[in-house]
């Protein structure tokens, strides 16, 4: 099966890009990499590995590694199995600090994405911010998913980024870029209707994730799951948001890499 590669990213604020990116690929149909590219650094690895056990693998370590070996074995050097026990889904982590993400060639490493095989990428580009997005990895998705909470403040400032997302990173059409709700804390803020948002936007809603503290935690705090954590609101709506990203990557994908057409011995 050809991979995909999907771009993750939010606007302002903390909506919760980087736990909807690690739920996303907890339960992702297929084998399926959380990589952290967010260029502010990682912090997944401190999740599920909070006593360094497995040293400080990463992109950085694996755009090193990639010179010299090929890419499977640089790549398999770099991964952290995520405990959903599937085997299936790995996390590779993001740099330590902003000055180790300037020494980075994105472009390189979105190559280095494109040519794994039978494994999906889902890239973590944190909050978008129009100089420091790693604009490769947004630029070559062939999905982009802006994470968006539901509350007026967040909607107002993607709608107002949409345009510098289309035009400086290179998602122009409708199809390429979609949005993933965040529902905030019902106490605090005001929530709208999910088709409502997308009529406005103008763009397809993939799903929403719900307002679920204790089964966000277990990816930004310290992994220590409960027996309920597999069933909990975030996986639940986890799952459904994952099978519709995943298909419109898919569709995607085998429409921006498809061959061109020959006609007469000449491609057009």
């Amino acid at each position: 099966m050809i991979d995909v590669l999907i771009s993750f990213v939010s606007v302002n604020g903390s909506p919760g890009v980087s736990t909807a990116a690690m739920a996303l690929t907890w339960v992702w149909p297929r084998h399926a990499v959380v990589a952290e590219c967010d260029p502010t650094g990682g912090r997944a690895l401190g999740v599920f590995d909070p006593d360094g056990s497995h040293g400080r693998p990463g992109v950085f370590d694996l755009m090193l590694q990639a010179r010299t070996m090929p890419l499977h074995r640089a790549m398999s050097g770099q991964l952290l199995v995520l405990p959903d026990g599937t085997g299936r889904h790995h996390l590779l982590p993001g740099v330590s600090s902003p000055r180790e993400a300037d020494s980075l060639d994105w472009r390189r490493l979105t190559s280095l994405f494109l040519e794994l095989e039978t494994v999906d990428v889902l890239a973590d580009c944190g909050r978008f911010r129009s100089r420091a997005t790693p604009a490769a990895v947004l630029s070559e998705a062939d999905l982009v998913v802006a994470v968006v909470r539901n509350c007026r403040g967040s909607l107002g400032s993607f709608a107002r980024a949409v345009d510098v997302l289309r035009d400086e990173h290179g998602v122009f059409d409708h199809e390429g870029l979609v949005v993933l709700i965040a529902d905030p804390d019902p106490r605090i803020h005001q929530r709208f209707a999910h088709g409502e948002i997308g009529k406005e936007l103008g763009l397809h809603v993939v799903g929403a994730l719900p307002w679920d503290p204790v089964g966000a935690a277990q990816f930004t705090d310290l992994h220590r799951p409960g027996r309920k954590f597999e069933t909990s609101p975030l996986l639940t709506h986890a799952r459904r948001a994952a099978d519709e990203i995943g298909r419109r990557a898919m569709e995607r994908m085998s429409w921006l890499r498809k061959p061109p057409p020959v006609v007469n011995g000449h491609v057009r």
